[in-house]
């Protein structure tokens, strides 16, 4: 039957194709994945210092609550309109029986590229912290537990898909 496919089309949209159930939940729980859900490292990895380090001395302290100020409400703005652009297109999924199993399509419009990766990227970061996964794969710990397996097939379902958006849509502008 094979897995997903993702297509990249002449009408102005691409498409995912044969959408597994598997891969479907996965896409499910998008808007979970970009909730930090108060870890103060996932939102750090979201929304760094402009320092790359903590602050030193009273005029970086001021120039990083400046930049927290001024620039986390509209990133946090640009972030979740970008996760309710990928929630509207989600609603579009459509789904029948294929050889005995549930199989999803979805078509999404290419401007709406930038969005998904946005989401995306989101939820990838986001889920890397939540779930302490490794940043190399070689380093998996086989006893990091049901969650954090789940954490890292969702991580890389949407790592494909944004691979896609990059080399396939984004790119080809």
């Amino acid at each position: 039957l094979g897995g997903m496919r993702l297509i990249s089309k002449d009408d102005g949209t691409w498409e995912m194709q044969r959408i597994r159930e598997l891969e479907y939940l996965m896409l499910s729980k998008l808007e979970d994945a970009c909730d930090p859900g108060g870890s103060q490292a996932a939102i750090d990895r979201l929304l760094p210092s402009p320092l790359g380090r903590p602050a030193v001395d009273d005029k970086e302290d001021e120039l990083v609550a400046d930049w927290e100020s001024l620039v986390h409400p509209d990133l946090r703005s640009q972030f979740r309109s970008s996760i309710e652009v990928v929630l509207s297109d989600m609603r579009e999924i459509t789904g029948r029986k294929r050889s005995g199993e549930m199989e999803y399509r979805l078509v999404v419009p290419k401007k709406h590229a930038d969005d998904w990766c946005s989401a995306l990227n989101q939820a990838r970061l986001i889920l890397h912290e939540r779930h302490k996964l490794p940043e190399d794969e070689l380093e998996l710990d086989m006893e990091g537990g049901h969650e954090q397996w789940l954490a890292i097939l969702q991580s890389e379902i949407y790592g494909s898909i944004m691979e896609f958006l990059v080399t396939r849509i984004l790119w080809l502008k």
